[in-house]
């Protein structure tokens, strides 16, 4: 006897591998592996902050207080002109 005569009527069974578009990390993650991702994030942004900080110190800021405000003014005029449009 051959396996075909005994498993005739089975359907083959394909798997394959494919990546679900539509299944976000909300759906796949666990609540510790979210607040891993997190706790990574928040690492990243206190490296990114202190190299901000660094840079500063050594060049002083990149804008006081008094220039963002203008340059704020500046750059809502010129999207207020339809330039961006």
């Amino acid at each position: 006897m051959n396996n075909f005569a005994l498993d005739f009527f089975k359907k083959p069974l394909y798997i394959i591998p494919m990546m679900n578009d539509n299944i976000t990390i909300e759906e796949t993650a666990t609540p510790d592996i979210l607040a891993q991702i997190e706790h990574q994030e928040w690492e990243r942004g206190n490296e990114e902050r202190e190299r901000w900080a660094e840079v500063e110190a050594l060049h002083g800021p990149l804008m006081t207080a008094a220039d963002w405000a203008q340059h704020t003014i500046d750059l809502n005029a010129w999207f207020d002109e339809g330039i961006c449009k």
